[in-house]
């Protein structure tokens, strides 16, 4: 990475909401120069990991790849291509992928997250959906999506619709590098890999680091320190303020124990 915008880390309020993101593989250059995290107040990771990440929590990687996506009468209709968030961590809805079914091509509707029956052990998704109702939806505007909207209203949407401002897409996210705090600055570690979502809005931090790393191989838990000046949909990294000794005492995260 050529550039990096400075963040600030720092938690607003004793409330605030964290997330939970995994962490993988490559990353391209070496330590970031010149750049700093500020010395604000952090969760601390052995009390953060000690937290159960496990109970409730749903993989939105996991969800978006592979996730079949039935209408109200059960039939197979199609998939989840994205998930929308406000600024906060809510989760807003989904954006699914209907296609191949009612003499329709490839269609996305957003669909408000409280209007989808996920089923985690099934990996299966029930929304409100039937032919004769979908065409009653009208379009997204092309140029964005307010939070009202996706968190209130079905509708269908083109594929290349922008997500507006403080509206932001699962999908800006993963894929981002991830960056550590190192002595001389900003070190790399790898790359958001996943999103978990619990109750409705992100729930806890977890990575795996690049293949370059030293440290111990897995998949590890971090908070997320929100949107904005420490990280937003046009930023491709996400800066913690922990350091690698930190990364190397954490026990890693297991999919298998998620219920």
């Amino acid at each position: 990475m050529n550039e990096m915008v400075h963040l600030r880390l720092r938690r607003e309020t004793p409330g605030l909401r964290l997330a939970a993101v995994l962490v993988t593989a490559s990353l391209s250059g070496g330590a970031a120069a010149a750049q700093e995290i500020g010395d604000a107040e952090v969760v601390s990771l052995p009390e953060f990991a000690a937290g159960d990440l496990y109970t409730g929590a749903i993989s939105l990687d996991r969800m978006m790849d592979e996730a079949e996506l039935h209408d109200a009468t059960g039939e197979e209709i199609g998939g989840v291509e994205d998930v929308l968030f406000g600024p906060d961590g809510r989760v807003l809805s989904i954006v699914a992928e209907v296609g191949g079914v009612w003499d329709i091509g490839d269609t996305h509707v957003n669909i408000p997250w409280d209007r989808v029956d996920y089923d985690a052990a099934a990996n299966r998704a029930t929304v409100p959906l039937t032919e004769d109702t979908l065409e009653e939806y009208s379009q997204f505007p092309e140029d964005a999506l307010a939070d009202v909207t996706a968190s209130t209203q079905v509708e269908a949407v083109m594929d290349d619709t922008e997500a507006g401002p403080r509206v932001w897409r699962a999908s800006e996210f993963i894929g981002d590098y991830a960056r550590l705090r190192g002595d001389d600055g900003l070190v790399d570690y790898g790359y958001v890999h996943d999103l978990l979502v619990r109750d409705g809005e992100l729930a806890a931090v977890l990575v795996r680091p690049d293949v370059g790393w030293t440290g111990p191989r897995g998949v590890y838990a971090y908070p997320f320190y929100g949107y904005g000046d420490r990280w937003n949909p046009g930023l491709d990294t996400y800066n913690m303020p922990y350091g690698p000794r930190d990364a190397e005492v954490l026990e890693p995260y297991d999919y298998g124990r998620m219920d």
